[in-house]
């Protein structure tokens, strides 16, 4: 590989009416003496390597500050002038969770994590509505409710199947709170471009169609995406 830096060639004046004849500049001096030559330059036993030398490196910011070729500077001008071209933003990280038959999704952020199952225990005077009871996640004692039961699923399991029989605890969290909630299986986190969510139709949500935002496409599956301010409205008014 051709380590030097370009040299550029001179022109001499010719006796007589000949054109005038390019003659090659002689080469430089670490391409002679210097490490890439024969090795005799002094300078090599102050600076060990022709790069740190202080001639190496005033060719070089010579080479680095000469005028632009006119074409490499009409390329250029082309290319930046150009009108630029953006791809869609992704405006929207999702987890997709299952509560009986239903897909839905909420936004990333909103969530704190997924835990395993684990034993939800029933409150007293609380046995009935949203609240399924508390749960011990990482030694915190956390409100687990039931969200099929707030969006008004159809076909919802029953009270005791879903503090004893669901796969996955949800954990949210918002305004400095947490709580959890049951489901059946969990997916995600997705991210969909603006154009891949579409208007729900009423006929194929079967959650209360106040809280779905959009309707997105993962494969064969309609998943609702809950607008989360709607959401975290009702449950602070429920659990209030």
């Amino acid at each position: 590989m051709d380590t030097s830096l370009p040299v550029s060639a001179e022109f001499v004046e010719v006796t007589g009416s000949g054109p005038q004849v390019p003659a090659p500049r002689p080469a430089p001096c670490w391409n002679a003496q210097g490490v890439y030559g024969n090795g005799t330059c002094p300078q090599l036993a102050q600076y060990i390597h022709c790069r740190n030398c202080p001639v190496y490196t005033s060719a070089a910011l010579q080479l680095l500050d000469r005028a632009l070729p006119p074409e490499l500077r009409r390329e250029w001008t082309e290319h930046f002038a150009k009108p630029r071209t953006t791809r869609p933003a992704t405006i929207l990280s999702a987890v997709l969770f299952r509560i009986g038959e239903e897909w839905l999704a909420l936004p990333t952020q909103v969530f704190h994590e997924v835990a395993e199952r684990r034993s939800i225990h029933s409150l007293p005077h609380r046995r009935q509505g949203l609240v399924l009871g508390l749960a011990n996640v990482r030694g915190e004692l956390l409100i687990c409710v039931s969200l099929g039961h707030l969006l008004g699923l159809q076909k919802l399991a029953s009270r005791e199947t879903l503090q004893n029989n669901y796969d996955r605890l949800l954990v949210l969290q918002w305004d400095g709170s947490r709580l959890g909630f049951p489901v059946d299986e969990v997916h995600g986190p997705l991210r969909f471009r603006h154009d891949e969510l579409k208007t729900p139709p009423a006929t194929v949500a079967k959650a209360n169609p106040t809280f779905i935002q959009h309707i997105v496409y993962y494969g064969d599956r309609a998943a609702g995406v809950l607008d989360s301010d709607c959401l975290f409205r009702a449950l602070n008014e429920r659990l209030g």
